[in-house]
């Protein structure tokens, strides 16, 4: 019991006590990073990819560990100075101490280190299933992420060290008449001992560097006064780390365009966490019982200047003019908009783009159309995508692009499309030798999300004060441009182009026409963007619409958007639009008025079908008269049919949140079954054939080149929703297309051709 009572007794653990009596706040910012690095949190997402396999400058090596130890440095200095300024008051033996503010830092340790070792751990393990790396390499990985834990530590403690001495040895004088003059530090600190008086914790023994158990004499006088010049000092030791700290993330922010200076996607989640920890000790700290109304007056006062735009809250799509009139956003420009004239116009039009296309086909015989529907999911679908339309072209000789006049898709997966159209366009205008070449797929497996995640901490989070021109108009920078310009770097700048560019080639049937179609929230009607005018995509046949009142169901970009230069538009702009996955990529407002909001395409279909079905039915009579029938090539980065999962016993709270959870779970389903009832009654309208040939990235089995099986295929190697990919995911990626079913459809395809 002697022994029991004295471990209860000791610092590190009467410390703990106290974090879980009242820094539960701080507490589950640590049990938060514990989930991401034990892949309990964020798994689907790759969200752990980030700490188990950072990279930096494209790179997992020793210096992209090192940057993530320093961070986390930061972060286990920033837990320790808010818990000493928070709970210090409570332990009154510190008074009679040396060194107090170390001797509390080495007893609150015990997270800190049990993180890295579970940490270390865990880098390891990931590291050698995923045969990512050699024995060597992890080593210097582990020591990478030690040096820079240990380097920060070490460079702190020198600060508070010297800072302590300074001021005790020339300025205590000084302090005490500040303290004097000062009602508010004061009232703060007289608070505090007061309070320390009633609730202060016992402790009997704390550890001493090197873990050395020291006892606590209880009988040592405690120099209040001096107690209280501790307390106050090192208070403004923390908080002259907070605004160095700020001052070199705004910094960072200014450089934020040079690569070198864009931390792993783990250090700049570290850094947030690491200044809210700090944010939340001032704040506790400075109003202690008032901390929460106060973050509710802040909250409110940040709402209502921000809604009188005294600070931008809002993110803009490049290259269109937000300076000029505001486009108006009501049902009657709307009705202008799809009037029966423009739909006719715009009718006629395409059909000069559909003979275009008929006309690369001998006269002879009838070709098949192929609409490709790609669906969406970050990086994974982009890659997919690339990946399977090098394929079929590199079996077909190039007929796959050549029969496809329509794309349509959602979020990665149309990126992944737009990019191999650019590379088609590009090889038979003789810019690039071959578009099915190994290193295009390389470009697009390239990581994104570092950067993005590096602007939402250092520009996004506190002011975008820095501001690009784009040729024509002025912009500020955000984690959109910051998208914009690493995804155009790793793409070879081939689509860094306004959407205008594409309209002669898709009008001269070069490459295939395409619809962005992201969803308006304010509505949730579609935003049609494509180079030639779509009237027909927004609205049913001027018949229907008039005898049936039926809705309007889009808004096409270029007419609505005309006088703000909508031609103008960047591609990529208009391709982050329709990838705009909520938090990590933020909602873009258009000019008008009302503001529409743009959210990403997935929500609304996210494998393109709607609008290819939609297309087909506009032009069913040209379709059924100069083609062999319709092919729907529907790429998707999920499996379509899942088996019925059994449902266990559930608590109070999965039942409270299971109707709601069950709709975003089965949302994939909804659109599914949706798309398979328009293809099925598009028989009974389309004249001709109709067939569906699907691709999917299942990676339940290794496959190579000729189809013949390697071995099968682990679950955890399908690669995550996210813009980062490992080097095990790109493989998974790459192999799958040689998965059974997909050499099938690819089978399929050649005969359907043929």
């Amino acid at each position: 019991m002697q022994f029991l009572e004295k471990i209860y007794f000791s610092f590190p653990v009467q410390l703990m006590i106290t974090h879980f009596k009242k820094n539960q706040m701080i507490l589950f910012i640590w049990v938060f990073l514990f989930g991401l690095i034990n892949q309990l949190i964020g798994k689907s997402m790759g969200i752990q990819y980030l700490f188990l396999d950072a990279e930096y400058l494209d790179e997992v090596n020793f210096i992209s560990f090192f940057i993530v130890g320093v961070s986390l440095g930061g972060f286990t200095m920033a837990y320790h100075i808010t818990c000493f300024i928070l709970d210090s008051y409570n332990f009154p033996f510190l008074g009679s101490v040396d060194k107090p503010m170390g001797k509390y830092f080495h007893n609150n340790a015990v997270i800190p280190m049990v993180f890295m070792i579970n940490y270390c751990i865990n880098i390891i393990s990931f590291q050698l299933n995923k045969g990512l790396q050699n024995h060597l390499d992890i080593f210097y990985d582990i020591l990478g992420l030690c040096i820079g834990f240990t380097i920060i530590h070490l460079v702190l403690f020198q600060y508070f060290k010297y800072t302590n001495k300074d001021v005790f040895k020339d300025f205590a004088s000084n302090l005490e008449n500040t303290l004097k003059q000062s009602n508010f530090n004061r009232l703060s600190i007289v608070n505090k001992h007061g309070f320390s008086k009633k609730f202060s914790a016992r402790v009997d023994n704390y550890f001493k560097f090197p873990f050395c158990n020291y006892s606590v004499n209880h009988d040592a006088p405690i120099n209040k006064k001096l107690l209280s010049q501790i307390f106050d000092q090192n208070h403004l030791n923390a908080s002259f780390l907070q605004l160095f700290a700020i001052v070199i993330i705004i910094s960072m922010g200014i450089f934020s365009d040079w690569k070198i200076f864009q931390l792993p996607a783990a250090a700049s989640v570290t850094l947030l966490v690491a200044m809210f920890t700090m944010f939340m000790g001032a704040l506790t700290y400075w109003f202690r019982d008032w901390s929460v109304t106060f973050i509710i007056v802040l909250v409110l006062f940040l709402n209502y200047f921000t809604k009188q735009n005294f600070i931008s809250s809002t993110y803009e799509a490049f290259g269109i003019n937000y300076n000029s009139k505001l486009a108006k956003y009501d049902l009657n420009t709307l009705n202008k908009l799809t009037s029966k004239a423009n739909y006719h116009k715009d009718s006629l039009e395409t059909i000069e783009i559909l003979n275009n296309w008929r006309n690369k086909f001998p006269k002879a015989k009838k070709p098949k159309m192929l609409f490709v529907c790609t669906s969406g999911g970050g990086q994974r679908a982009a890659s997919w995508t690339v990946n399977t339309l090098q394929t079929l072209d590199s079996a077909t000789n190039n007929q796959v692009t050549e029969h496809t006049q329509f794309i349509s898709g959602a979020s990665g997966g149309l990126i992944g499309a737009s990019y191999y159209r650019e590379l088609y366009l590009q090889q038979k205008q003789g810019k690039i030798e071959n578009a099915q070449d190994r290193k295009y797929f390389i470009n697009i497996t390239k990581d994104v999300l570092n950067p993005v995640i590096f602007s939402l901490v250092v520009n996004d989070i506190f002011l975008r004060y820095q501001t690009f021109n784009d040729g024509k108009y002025v912009h500020p920078k955000d984690r959109g441009y910051a998208f914009e310009k690493h995804m155009n770097e790793n793409l070879g700048h081939m689509m860094q182009k306004t959407i205008a560019a594409y309209k002669e080639p898709e009008q001269k049937a070069q490459i295939p026409m395409m619809i962005i179609s992201p969803m308006i929230t304010n509505d949730g009607r579609k935003l049609i963007i494509s180079p030639q005018h779509m009237s027909y995509m927004c609205t049913s046949t001027p018949k229907i619409k008039k005898s049936l009142s039926q809705r309007i169901k889009g808004i096409e970009f270029n007419r609505f958007f005309k006088e703000q230069d909508a031609d103008n538009l960047n591609f990529m702009s208009a391709l982050r639009m329709s990838a705009t996955f909520p938090y990590i990529m933020p909602n873009v407002h258009l000019p008008s008025e009302p503001a529409m909001e743009i959210m990403d395409a997935g929500i609304a279909d996210n494998f393109g079908i709607t609008n290819a079905v939609k297309f087909m039915y506009v032009f069913k009579d040209w379709i059924s008269q100069n083609t062999e029938g319709v092919v729907f090539v529907c790429l998707r980065d999920s499996e379509k049919e899942l088996e019925i999962e059994k449902t266990p016993g559930m608590s109070i709270i999965e039942k409270a949140f299971n109707p709601i959870g069950n709709i975003f779970s089965s949302w994939d389903f909804l659109q599914d079954i949706n798309n398979d009832n328009f293809i099925d009654f598009s028989h009974s309208w389309f004249k001709g054939n109709v067939d569906v040939v699907e691709f999917k990235y299942l990676p339940e089995a290794k496959f190579n080149e000729a189809g013949q099986h390697i071995e099968n295929a682990s679950s955890k190697e399908r690669a995550s929703l996210s813009w980062h990919l490992t080097n095990k995911e790109k493989e998974s990626i790459r192999n799958t297309i040689y998965q059974r079913e997909n050499i099938d459809a690819l089978k399929k395809i050649k005969k359907i051709l043929e």
